[in-house]
């Protein structure tokens, strides 16, 4: 039956497409899959091993300088204050950069779930990049899975790089 399948598929595809066509679209695909992956690899070796726990800590460090009675939020306010209008621009425009490439990553690893790919390092890379509420629980659910574990710690160890502390 899926060779049945199979066997229209291509009649279709030959039929319709110059055979030319088929064999750039294979290479293309081909080509992209590769870039893609090794683009992951780079992002993937270059994040903080303590990037998943990074985060609990810092709001542990909060509530600590809360229960010392030092006010974070003026703290937060003068740096604020120090940016000059051109720097706020720029972290403005970059911050929407990040949003709009996590937003893409995040579509690519819904689509990769059903198509052959990476889906669920894709969407957490997406995801790592986009400030919404609740980041951070949906990203240690998707990191709770072992596969994905290992993923990330495989291509941080190809790299010579320190594994992801969970």
């Amino acid at each position: 039956m899926l060779k049945e399948y199979y066997n229209q598929v291509v009649s279709y595809l030959m039929a319709t497409f110059d055979a030319n066509f088929i064999l750039l679209t294979l290479f293309l695909t081909t080509a992209a899959a590769i870039v893609y992956f090794i683009l992951i690899s780079y992002v993937i070796t270059q994040m903080d091993s303590r990037y998943f726990v990074r985060n609990n800590l810092s709001l542990k460090n909060i509530a600590h300088k809360n229960k010392l009675g030092k006010n974070s939020s003026a703290d937060d306010r003068s740096e604020t204050l120090r940016l000059t209008p051109i720097n706020r621009s720029v972290s403005l425009m970059i911050n929407i950069v990040k949003i709009m490439v996590g937003l893409f990553l995040l579509i690519c690893g819904l689509v990769m779930l059903i198509l052959p790919g990476q889906g669920l390092l894709t969407m957490l890379m997406g995801l790592s990049l986009m400030p919404f509420p609740g980041k951070k629980k949906l990203e240690q659910t998707i990191v709770a899975h072992k596969s994905v574990r290992y993923s990330l710690n495989w291509i941080r160890m190809k790299a010579k790089k320190k594994p992801f502390i969970f």
